[in-house]
């Protein structure tokens, strides 16, 4: 289902992913652990199709995630979850608002539906 294939990254002079290559079939949960700075965001920005790699290949469902047009890559984005390291909530809404947020967005469910799978 997610396959990265000698992906390599760079930020100026820093290195972040050298040639990293990660099959996760479909079905199974990983986990991306370790100490701040050794490219775990990084890899999953990849996956999500935030960041393009330098070189090497991000392939999700048999496709190339860089060359996603914008439709093709927020279909595939609706059907992932992604949790940032920081929270990235919006500070102006309430909790309850901000886990509706995406239900409110990309669903056609009634408010009180959102509402009571939010809460």
């Amino acid at each position: 289902m997610i396959e990265l294939k000698d992906v390599s990254k760079r930020f100026g002079d820093r290195q972040i992913l050298d040639q990293m290559s990660l099959t996760v079939p479909k079905g199974e949960t990983y986990v991306l652990m370790g100490p701040s700075g050794v490219g775990k965001s990084v890899t999953l920005k990849h996956i999500i199709g935030i960041l393009k790699p330098d070189a090497g290949e991000v392939i999700v469902d048999g496709k190339s995630v860089p060359d996603l047009d914008r439709k093709d890559l927020m279909s595939m984005r609706k059907r992932m979850g992604y949790l940032f390291q920081d929270g990235a909530l919006i500070n102006w809404l309430s909790v309850l608002e901000n886990v509706s947020l995406p239900l409110t967005e990309h669903s056609s469910l009634s408010r009180s539906e959102i509402k009571d799978r939010a809460s």
